[in-house]
């Protein structure tokens, strides 16, 4: 028997490091646009014999806009920070992004997962940011995985989606 489960993902980041795009890439719905401050998004996945929906909501970097981000996080399953590697100071604030984002948890008792991702991986030769030091910070911050990926190839866009749906089963028991 087959479930149907929804799960509310939220990417979050500094302005121009390709959230949106990244948010665009491979989504088999058409963008839903509310408020100017968020871009909305459905994609679905198949995972073990369950139809996974996920509501992808992406937040604005732009800073009048945080004062919705405690509603913009609410019910999240799982979230994305995403940087930019040819820029650093994309990653410099990742801790500001972290304790925003931290600080506005419901507070529930499970375990949110959470990704690091390094966007504009078509731009290598015009990187800053090594994915040794991306991945050394992943660690400091205990973020569950770093990936890096390029939303205009669409290199590893769908691996970033479903390893976070299936850290999202798995922190939910339905894995």
């Amino acid at each position: 028997m087959s479930k149907e489960l929804i799960y509310k993902i939220c990417i979050f980041g500094d302005r121009n490091v390709g959230k949106t795009s990244l948010t665009q890439t491979g989504i088999q719905k058409k963008k839903v646009r509310p408020p100017v401050c968020i871009d909305f998004a459905i994609k679905n996945l198949t995972i073990n014999s369950s139809k996974i929906i996920l509501q992808i909501w992406n937040l604005r970097s732009d800073p009048h806009f945080q004062f919705i981000f405690p509603i913009f996080i609410k019910g999240i399953s799982g979230g994305i920070f995403m940087y930019d590697i040819t820029n650093y100071s994309s990653i410099k604030n990742l801790e500001k992004w972290l304790t925003l984002f931290k600080d506005n948890l419901s507070n529930d008792k499970k375990k949110i997962p959470l990704l690091m991702v390094g966007g504009k991986l078509d731009l290598h030769k015009e990187r800053v940011i090594s994915r040794k030091y991306a991945e050394k910070i992943s660690k400091k911050y205990k973020i569950v995985k770093n990936f890096e990926c390029s939303s205009k190839t669409g290199e590893n866009v769908d691996k970033i989606f479903d390893f976070l749906t299936r850290s999202i089963l798995k922190v939910e028991s339905y894995s």
